[in-house]
């Protein structure tokens, strides 16, 4: 998830766990601990391009992570908190809750998390909600900032935490029940279209989790549609993408083609442009892609072939928000296709 959200669920959880004590250095150390597991994207330039790829949650976000590191940083807040209620073992329960659920929220995005590094690169992901939702984070934002307003022995304080991350809790539950209903739709209408496949994934559009694209790994390639619950019917208009991946056939068992074929959970196609080829890991999907077709992948990589040396480097496609593509974002999701 953003990183807001990470640092406001980690001051909730913060909160919650220690507030009694501490009032708002509980809300503070949380929020630290919170963030902890994303500053793996520091140590990127000790690592090749081909390395990073998996660097960003990979031990950082792991159970073994979230075990070793709080007694570490519970020993420093405890240097500098010398006079504090909190003992060590409080702030050791404090940092584990801040970085455990940070790990957990971000399991239920689609860009995978290595919970069981390093005793295996298994990604989890559930891609039940886009790593930017105002729904989720609100109610924990409003209910921090209301807390900091209160005596930390006050009750009222306590409740209005428990609210904020119950509502959002709740929004969690929800997007995960509301996949389970998106994914019976996809797989009845790809079906009455009689488009044979072996695998699927469903994934939310950007900030919401009532329009939904559905992907389908098929025998020519892809097939790629769009599902809004707001839609009139549950017919769904499938696209197909071509894999192409007999562009890439020669250097296949390359180091750069393996990790981002783990990186991308098999779900790629090849796209080539003036003689230069592009890996683009479909789980993302395309720029605006519930309106148009184009190559614009949110996760393109750039392959960079010298000789037997295969490296690649992330493409960031041109894309500009107008009100027109504002427009028809919130019309597909109104269900105006």
């Amino acid at each position: 998830m953003d990183s807001l959200t990470q640092i406001t669920l980690g001051a909730a959880v913060g909160e919650a766990v220690l507030g009694k004590k501490v009032g708002n250095k509980a809300i503070l150390w949380g929020a630290v601990a919170g963030t902890v597991p994303d500053l793996d994207v520091l140590f990127n330039p000790l690592f090749d391009q081909i390395d990073q790829l998996s660097v960003h949650r990979g031990f950082s976000h792991s159970i073994l992570f979230s075990l070793i590191f709080p007694p570490l940083l519970a020993y420093l807040i405890k240097r500098i908190h010398k006079n504090s209620e909190a003992k060590f073992r409080d702030w050791v329960k404090l940092i584990f809750w801040g970085i455990i659920t940070h790990i957990a929220l971000d399991c239920f995005t689609t860009y995978g998390t290595q919970v069981f590094y390093p005793f295996s690169n298994y990604q989890v992901s559930f891609s039940t909600i886009f790593v930017i939702d105002p729904l989720y984070t609100l109610p924990l934002l409003a209910g921090i900032i209301i807390v900091l307003f209160y005596n930390r022995s006050s009750k009222r304080r306590r409740i209005i935490n428990y609210v904020g991350i119950g509502l959002s809790s709740t929004y969690l539950i929800f997007t995960f029940v509301n996949k389970m209903y998106v994914n019976s739709v996809f797989v009845d209408s790809i079906n009455k279209e009689g488009i044979n496949y072996t695998k699927f994934i469903t994934a939310p559009a950007p900030f919401t989790n009532i329009l939904w694209r559905g992907l389908f790994v098929t025998d020519e390639g892809y097939a790629e549609g769009y599902y809004s619950l707001l839609d009139d019917g549950k017919k769904i208009n499938f696209r197909l993408i071509e894999k192409k991946s007999n562009l890439i056939d020669e250097i296949e068992d390359s180091r750069a083609i393996k990790k981002l074929n783990w990186f991308s959970n098999g779900y790629y196609a090849i796209t080539e442009k003036e003689n230069v080829k592009y890996y683009n890991d479909l789980r993302f999907g395309n720029l605006n892609g519930w309106s148009n077709s184009n190559d614009d992948y949110v996760f393109s990589f750039k392959l960079i072939e010298n000789g037997k040396d295969i490296t690649f480097q992330r493409e960031f496609p041109e894309f500009e928000i107008s009100g027109e593509i504002w427009e028809s974002f919130t019309n597909r999701i109104l269900g105006k296709q």
